[in-house]
């Protein structure tokens, strides 16, 4: 599943070329998504995602909700096709698949600096010196891995009133998945409780990178 790739890291990039633009541009486009970027960081509601093949064909529609907080704090939960929860407490990443009783922990640090799930965890001006960025629109922006190290090749970010909208990632496969956000909300900060995850008995855990 691609949300794994994106939250809970194994991130590898292929760098395509795009349109060089200056230097004053580059100082100002990064201004802009950062202070939207900083502005997402506390916030809460539901996603859409759907992931189509190189030539357009649908291949999975999943719907869920989720949870930022900083610092690096995130939930995101899968309800449809598949349950899925994935929790950062800020230190380690849970990516639990319920149905098939089986989790995998691996610590935060390092483990998505590049990844696009880390645009909207961590803060801005510690992930987008990873990208080379193009603004598309008022709110609308995408970023190129400068590393050779990730799964993408691109992402495209979409806001509106400031608040985020969309997020399409192509990655190396030629596969797109689009994320709709919708009912987003701010809040001024949710208890650590929502971050630690007590998993079952009958779940076998993986713990990587300990």
């Amino acid at each position: 599943m691609l949300i794994n790739k994106l939250v809970a890291m194994v991130v590898l990039s292929i760098v395509i070329a795009f349109q060089a633009v200056t230097v004053q541009a580059e100082e100002q486009t990064t201004d802009s998504i950062e202070n939207l970027l900083e502005g997402n960081r506390n916030i809460e509601g539901e996603f859409r995602q759907v992931t189509y093949d190189e030539k357009g064909k649908q291949l999975q529609v999943s719907e869920g909700i989720f949870l930022l907080a900083k610092p690096n704090q995130f939930v995101w939960d899968s309800v449809t096709p598949f349950a899925q929860r994935i929790i950062s407490d800020g230190k380690m990443i849970t990516v639990w698949d319920v149905d098939l009783e089986q989790a995998t922990k691996r610590p935060l640090s390092g483990a998505v600096g590049n990844s696009p799930a880390a645009l909207l965890g961590q803060p801005a001006n510690e992930v987008l010196p990873h990208y080379n960025m193009t603004k598309l629109g008022e709110e609308k922006f995408r970023l190129v891995p400068k590393g050779d190290q990730d799964l993408f090749q691109n992402l495209t970010l979409s806001f509106r009133n400031k608040v985020i909208s969309a997020m399409s990632i192509l990655d190396s496969l030629g596969q797109t998945t689009v994320i709709e956000f919708k009912n987003v909300e701010h809040h001024e900060g949710v208890a650590k409780e929502n971050f630690i995850l007590d998993l079952p008995d009958n779940v076998d855990v993986i713990e990587e990178g300990q």
